[in-house]
């Protein structure tokens, strides 16, 4: 069995997912290779032993006059597609979510090798995957596995749609851009997802039942289209609890003090809510003295309402995000609308017990009572009082986690993932997968 995995970054929470599932399928002895199209930092992800490597685009042979016309009609392609990105995005709100394009200046068409193979699985692709191009070079026998990661697969362009229904019926009057339109951007690139994703097999998972709801009623995808939902899987080797002083004296944190934990690529991100977490503090009456403990890009704002913070900064390291897990007592995942946010498993792999908005895929993991408590969305007061009654109880903490610990090893082990997407394979490809069978 070959598999092609392609993913825009070897870096992220998305990547990170993606190469789990690499590197595992390679232990189980399927011959997979993971491709990336950027890399911006220094870190050295390319590798021909454990086939990790950086996308070489391959444009097609064309004949003298072919190429004439396809540059004459690429001249005019990008055209249209610089007036839609001006128009609509050039100017947006740098802080605004993610919003990208289905048509991009530059075409990527893969290279023969990478995708002969007998699945290609996709990861993120935003601002990697012209669409055209891109699936135009897919063969059309090859079947296409596709996690998502967020929304954007079937939409016109938004990762998280905060609450806008228009995926359904393919877009217009897009309310996350500027100069909203009935053909504007999200039309544009709604439409062009449509085309290239026209005739294709497709398997669409995804970690969060949520996340497979919403995609079901999109209307992007090609009509046989099946969907199964298949959770994120963890190395249990590597996420796991460590003594609470011991981290803390690792990561330079002198306190007794109850720490109250928070993580996301960037803490700036309205989605992800930090600002919740922020208000709710100021709100708390406790006897036990709080601390904070934030991971991720950006700056804290300065403020004599709030508790001492502990910034650990930006953190891609397992080995520094275990130590966070377990030097918190508590992790307070307040998203407005996720997946399934893995900052929440990862630190219940860590023994420690999550607090959660009920949203998104959070409510498939946060369970009240069992592996931590469940918050309405955007409820400020009663965030604070779930923060509250953990801080409070040191007891309850230690029952949440452990059985946090349990649920994580019983259905978010990295092994039962990824065979998981093993048997996924065989079905697609029409082989048996008993020797799988649990």
């Amino acid at each position: 069995m070959k598999v092609s995995h392609f993913s825009t970054f070897p870096y992220g929470g998305a990547a990170a997912a993606a190469l789990r599932t690499h590197r595992q399928l390679r232990d189980l002895d399927v011959d997979s290779r993971f491709y990336f199209h950027r890399n911006d930092r220094e870190d050295d992800f390319g590798s021909a032993q454990s086939q990790i490597h950086q996308i070489e685009f391959a444009p097609p042979k064309e004949g003298v006059f072919r190429r004439f016309l396809s540059r004459k009609k690429t001249k005019q392609r990008n055209k249209e597609i610089y007036r839609l990105h001006n128009q609509h995005l050039a100017n947006r709100d740098l802080s605004a979510e993610t919003f990208s394009m289905a048509r991009l200046p530059e075409p990527s068409h893969l290279s023969p090798a990478s995708v002969d193979v007998d699945v290609v699985h996709l990861h993120w692709l935003s601002f990697l995957a012209d669409y055209e191009s891109f699936f135009g070079s897919i063969p059309p026998h090859v079947p296409i596995v596709w996690t998502l990661h967020d929304m954007n697969a079937f939409t016109g362009g938004c990762h998280y749609s905060t609450g806008c229904e228009k995926f359904k019926t393919g877009c217009g009057s897009c309310p996350q851009i500027l100069n909203p339109s009935q053909n504007d951007v999200s039309v544009d690139s709604f439409q062009a997802k449509r085309s290239a994703l026209a005739g294709r097999k497709i398997h669409v998972t995804a970690p969060s039942q949520w996340m497979i709801d919403l995609a079901q009623q999109s209307s992007v995808w090609p009509e046989e289209t099946t969907f199964e939902k298949i959770h994120l899987g963890f190395d249990l080797s590597r996420f796991y609890p460590v003594d609470k002083s011991e981290a803390r004296q690792q990561l330079g944190i002198e306190s007794d003090a109850v720490l109250v934990a928070f993580g996301a690529d960037d803490i700036t991100s309205h989605r992800k809510g930090f600002h919740h977490l922020l208000n709710s503090l100021s709100r708390i009456q406790s006897q036990a003295p709080i601390e904070c403990l934030v991971f991720g890009a950006g700056e804290i704002a300065a403020s004599n309402a709030l508790p001492k913070f502990h910034h650990q900064g930006f953190v891609d390291s397992v080995d520094q995000q275990r130590l966070i897990y377990s030097a918190a007592d508590l992790v307070v995942v307040p998203s407005r609308e996720d997946n399934q946010p893995q900052v929440g498993l990862e630190a219940m792999a860590c023994g420690t017990p999550v607090i959660g908005f009920d949203a998104g895929g959070i409510p498939e993991y946060v369970r009240q009572g069992k592996t931590g408590c469940l918050v309405p969305l955007g409820d400020e007061s009663k965030l604070a009082e779930a923060i509250s009654g953990l801080v409070d109880l040191q007891s309850l903490r230690q029952r949440l986690g452990t059985s946090a610990v349990e649920m994580v090893s019983n259905e978010f082990e990295l092994v039962k993932q990824t065979q998981a997407y093993q048997r996924t394979y065989e079905k697609l490809c029409g082989t048996s997968a008993a020797r799988y069978a649990a």
